[in-house]
């Protein structure tokens, strides 16, 4: 080939690369804007601040058994179950309209992993089998991801609680809101997913409710 054949060449790859970071741009200006304009129409709704208010009312007595475990244990617990009679029993009655608070108290307890507490490096090590491409049934990676959480975690630092979605509202029809709480800062956001025509969704502060994706989300 000669200097004119890798002239061509060399322009042809640029014109490429350009038009695939001109495409990059494009997508990541779309989901900006996308999700800028789901934060409008959810802090617009006028029933976001009471059910947000509602949810966070109803997790006191779930936060205050989780700081009384870490307070005890020095870290917060892998499952809300741990929340036994200890912990739960000794704080008021929760309101009519709270979880129960049994299982998973109608919140998602989770944690991210770099707060994890591993019991052994082994244990740190066999995480990472449980990450990436899964062919597995479904039902069976979440029994697989529950052994591996009470055999080899003995807490977590910080957790997230995630409430279940609040009614939906005419004005938010294809987006579910929630509220969401960081304990490494100890404040609270509205979180949402917004479902888009296509089946495609994007979530901010938690992830979109767990009853449509079910085993799916095993941590």
């Amino acid at each position: 080939m000669g200097n004119l054949g890798l002239r061509v060449l060399k322009g042809l790859m640029l014109r490429i690369l350009g038009i695939i970071a001109l495409a990059v741009f494009a997508l990541i200006f779309l989901l900006t804007a996308r999700m800028h304009y789901t934060t409008v129409r959810v802090n617009n709704d006028p029933s976001t601040e009471p059910d947000f208010a509602a949810a966070k009312a109803n997790a006191d007595s779930l936060l205050q058994a989780l700081e009384k475990y870490r307070g005890e244990n020095g870290l917060y617990p892998v499952t809300l179950d741990q929340l036994n009679g200890a912990y739960i029993s000794s704080l008021a009655a929760p309101s009519p309209t709270a979880p129960s608070p049994k299982a998973s108290h109608g919140f998602r307890y989770s944690a991210r992993s770099n707060d994890w507490v591993y019991k052994s490096d082994a244990c740190e090590s066999r995480e990472k089998s449980l990450r990436g491409l899964i062919m597995k049934d479904a039902r069976e990676y979440k029994k697989e991801v529950a052994d591996f959480k009470t055999e080899c975690l003995s807490g977590y630092r910080y957790f997230q609680l995630q409430s279940a979605a609040f009614p939906h509202d005419p004005q938010t029809y294809a987006i579910d809101r929630w509220a969401y709480y960081d304990s490494s800062n100890r404040q609270w956001s509205v979180g949402w997913c917004s479902h888009g025509s296509r089946g495609s969704s994007v979530a901010t502060n938690g992830v979109c409710p767990w009853g449509n994706h079910g085993a799916a989300d095993p941590w």
